[in-house]
């Protein structure tokens, strides 16, 4: 049994921020995720570290909470932003009435917000639809959520924090009416941990109402599905929005290599049991291809779909509810955090970590506004020229993943996924989606005794079934001539079928 005082259920941006607040307040403490780091709604959003744009006209609360966010994490995480700016375009029978409420309101929350020519817009970025208005420059910048993630695990390891991937709660152990600890399920073995604390943390997102039933809690929710599409590379280094009120495929953000498009919004029920509708993957291209008409015939390479939890609301658009967040004291050493962005994950930490400050009565102040997160020049992998030093024994052509990155991340983790190599590295993460270089990591991961040779066979079709699932949505063009090559690579030369 394993003893600690602060337990967090969820590995997420906002578990993971929790866990480094804590670790720098000196508080005790364990995380444990089901999957991998960024498995739910954090690791299947478009990476952008919002201006306070979006949202500034329906949500300004929300809004101010992401500009001062944005201003912190870009100080604090410099290495892990890019500073790409945004753009909100508006396109001809856009509402010019739209615009000055948006210019109004970023006036009045202090979100700096310039107004340029199409001339101007169109010099900062070439590919954007000539027939463009007028623009509003913002300070949108991209994020990669993975490694957020992980950077401000980091932290928390170094001071030593407990994690535990890949592990499932199965039970809230309570006694006299509290809550007092967890089990849970090793997800590769099926070794049940038991590990005790004094207050348990519920932040994992749309599984929240899920984890605190374990407890004979409630979390209202609102749960909203969200997909996006991904290109096979980028065609803005600015993020583009349209100067409308919140809509499908109004949104292109450039990350990494690639850009990210969407989103859409529709209620869901379970977050285990979502799918990506062609209708949406349509008509996120269209909407996109109004504010850059080179997306409609730019390769996409793959959609996928997350979650939203949303505090619940009786408004039928789940577009309207609020982005702001709140703090649920269940009475019983239970706390659930729920709401909030991915911008505002540091804030979502901190605020969490006070009231478990308050109830062990210390009075340590938060920092994680102050001190940069560590590991940055690490982890740090873009622009993709930093990773052209290393040449030699290429595992991944499309992503420039070496040898060298996958036995690091094998020594470092043990895994026997290669899911985890892929969010540490961006293995598979380019045009072929694996198809070239998951047989590559795991003939790696063989040779290092981590898998043997049944357990490589599976994970192989696993990983390449769970990527398929994501591209059999962008089958047309080029894409689909790259997956029938490796669907003969795998059926006809190397035999692989699926069971």
């Amino acid at each position: 049994m394993i003893k600690t005082d602060v337990i967090i259920i969820g590995g997420g941006a906002t578990g993971c921020g929790i866990a480094r607040d804590l670790a720098l307040r000196g508080i005790p403490h364990c995380l444990i995720e089901k999957g991998d780091f960024a498995a739910g709604a954090t690791g299947a959003c478009h990476g952008l570290l919002h201006s306070g744009g979006r949202y500034v006209v329906s949500d300004p609360h929300s809004a101010k909470e992401c500009y001062d966010e944005n201003i912190i994490l870009r100080r604090i995480g410099e290495k892990c932003v890019e500073q790409t700016g945004g753009l909100f375009v508006r396109l001809p029978g856009d509402s010019k009435l739209y615009r000055d409420r948006f210019l109004k309101s970023c006036e009045k929350i202090g979100i700096p917000a310039e107004i340029i020519s199409s001339t101007k817009a169109l010099d900062l970025v070439p590919n954007l639809n000539p027939d463009i208005e007028e623009a509003v420059k913002v300070p949108d910048c991209s994020i990669d959520p993975f490694r957020l993630c992980m950077l401000n695990i980091i932290s928390s390891q170094k001071r030593d924090g407990i994690i535990f991937t890949r592990h499932k709660v199965t039970e809230i152990i309570k006694e006299h009416g509290r809550c007092v600890g967890v089990k849970a399920a090793d997800q590769v073995s099926g070794e049940l941990r038991e590990i005790h604390g004094n207050v348990i943390i519920n932040a994992t997102g749309a599984w929240s109402h899920l984890v605190a039933q374990l407890a004979g809690n409630e979390v209202p929710l609102t749960l909203s599905k969200g997909s996006l599409v991904i290109t096979n590379h980028r065609l803005t280094n600015m993020v583009i929005n349209r100067m409308r009120p919140s809509a499908d495929g109004d949104i292109i953000v450039p990350n990494e290599a690639v850009c990210l498009a969407g989103t859409t919004s529709l209620a869901v029920e379970d977050p285990d049991k979502i799918r990506i509708e062609s209708q949406e993957v349509d008509t996120i291209i269209s909407e996109a291809g109004r504010m850059i008409p080179h997306f409609n015939d730019t390769r996409i390479i793959r959609a996928f779909s997350g979650v939203r939890p949303l505090l619940k609301s009786a408004k039928a658009d789940s577009r309207e509810i609020t982005r702001g967040f709140q703090i649920f004291n269940h009475g019983d050493g239970m706390y659930s955090i729920v709401g909030g962005k991915l911008t505002t994950f540091r804030l979502m930490a901190e605020k969490t970590v006070d009231t478990v400050m308050d109830y062990f009565k210390l009075k340590k102040p938060c920092e994680t506004a102050d001190i940069p997160l560590e590991g940055q020049e690490e982890l740090s992998g873009y622009p993709l020229a930093k990773r052209l030093a290393d040449m030699k024994n290429i595992v991944c052509e499309c992503e420039l993943v070496s040898r060298a990155e996958v036995e690091r991340i094998i020594k470092q983790t043990g895994t026997r996924y290669v899911g985890d190599i892929s969010h540490r590295t961006r293995l598979g993460m380019g045009p072929c989606q694996g198809g070239f270089c998951t047989f590559r990591a795991l003939g790696i991961m063989h040779e290092k005794s981590i898998i043997s040779p049944e357990q490589s066979m599976n994970a192989l079709r696993d990983f390449l079934q769970r990527r398929f699932r994501g591209i059999r949505f962008c089958l047309w063009g080029d894409q689909l001539r790259e997956e029938q090559l490796v669907e003969y690579i795998y059926m006809g030369i190397l035999a692989l079928e699926k069971k």
